[in-house]
């Protein structure tokens, strides 16, 4: 067996404790942000790889003398680059596929995080000696994908947002070596691991990612990111699951933290619903407190009618709990059943604009129409964009 921080174990409970204590003396790693007491609760798995796991989880840029090209500042290694939805669960899950896939077949690649409020751009990309671009959960700016495929030897897009549907030419109708595929009804993640698991299988004789039970505990932290992703909550205790998982506060920007995969692997279902039953309760008395200061907004100055908003920095993690919320009582009070979540975006470094995050009730309320105008977009029920401050201004009733 080989221990979620990489260390080879045997079978026995004593020899997993001192590997377990050991590892927190001498790597600081406190399992999904919990403490010393809970690490019994991570999980040990086994890769289809041979050796040491720390070194596949660890998805170093650059080391081991190969040629290195820059991307915005960062080094990127070749043979594949992945591109991935950040800071979104569906993002960084949708990159443990793809991490996966590549560790199985032992071929090098490099991950890196992709934000809406800034993504990425087509001519700060060295697409030298790169064999694939992998545009996970998250597309770029419309045109980028296109923009792209002109560089690069193949891009390969795996999406599910309204706005790639509408904005992303269907396969057949772009560039030759522009791979799309869109699915509304399943979540990034799901997609990657569907489309990375089916790879693997076609270019190997495995058949999973990981062994035995490890396989099964993979295929339901993914169902419970794609149940919260989608909004459907339909798996017991979902969200607690996710409460529980943003309780965590792992960092995804698998650049900053290489132990990102890895992490993620050793999560543990049952001690975040644990724990999520406990934050939900208090997370539930922010978003009380945050409703009370809720105001009427003209949305677009009127042009798309008026619903609630709320100025939510101090827990702008809450936005889609909250917005979902607000979008309620918006629709209670007469107005659309549309939630504006306002708050400043910290990693912008920008106070001058403002996150706008919309969220909407039901399959009437499309908050795409809204947030393309603006440079945005999403899914129909949430979406979001940027606006300055000065232009919101204008919006209060």
């Amino acid at each position: 067996m080989i221990c979620a921080d990489g260390s080879l174990i045997n079978e026995t409970k004593k020899r997993k404790k001192r590997n377990q204590k050991r590892r927190k003396k001498e790597e600081g790693f406190e399992c999904c942000g919990f403490k010393e007491d809970d690490l019994g609760s991570c999980r040990s798995f086994t890769i289809h790889r041979s050796g040491s796991l720390k070194s596949i989880c660890r998805e170093k840029l650059g080391g081991g003398g190969v040629a290195m090209d820059q991307v915005g500042g960062v080094s990127i290694r070749p043979k594949n680059v992945v591109l991935y939805h950040y800071p979104c669960p569906d993002g960084i899950f949708a990159a443990l596929a793809a991490h996966l896939y590549h560790s199985a077949i032992g071929r090098p690649v490099s991950f890196l995080p992709n934000t809406v409020f800034e993504p990425l751009r087509v001519e700060d990309i060295s697409t030298k000696n790169v064999e694939t671009f992998y545009l996970l959960d998250f597309a770029g700016p419309q045109g980028f994908a296109v923009e792209l495929a002109k560089k690069a030897k193949e891009v390969v897009v795996l999406d599910h947002h309204k706005t790639a549907l509408e904005t992303l030419p269907p396969n057949g109708t772009g560039p030759p070596n522009l791979q799309v595929l869109l699915d509304m009804k399943r979540s990034g993640a799901t997609i990657a691991y569907d489309y990375f698991l089916e790879k693997l299988q076609v270019e190997s004789s495995l058949q999973t990612f990981l062994q035995d039970d490890d396989a099964s505990h993979l295929e339901t932290l993914f169902k419970y990111i794609q149940d919260a992703d989608l909004w459907t909550w339909a798996l017991p205790e979902s969200k607690q699951f996710s409460s529980g998982l943003s309780d965590c506060k792992i960092e995804y920007n698998a650049v900053k933290n290489g132990e990102v995969f890895h992490q993620l692997l050793a999560l543990d279902p049952e001690v975040l619903i644990k724990r999520g039953k406990v934050s939900l309760q208090e997370k539930q008395k922010l978003i009380d407190l945050t409703l009370d200061r809720s105001f009427v907004v003209s949305l677009g100055q009127g042009k798309f009618g008026q619903c609630l908003a709320v100025r939510a920095d101090a827990v702008a993690n809450l936005r889609s709990e909250l917005g979902n919320q607000l979008a309620a009582k918006s629709r209670d009070q007469g107005l659309r059943a549309i939630g504006a979540v306002v708050y400043v975006e910290e990693a912008m470094n920008d106070a001058s604009m403002f996150k706008i995050s919309l969220r909407s009730l039901g399959s009437t309320e499309d908050t795409t129409e809204i947030s393309q105008v603006y440079g945005g977009g999403g899914h129909r029920n949430a979406s979001s964009f940027l606006l300055s401050v000065q232009s919101f201004e204008r919006w209060k009733a």
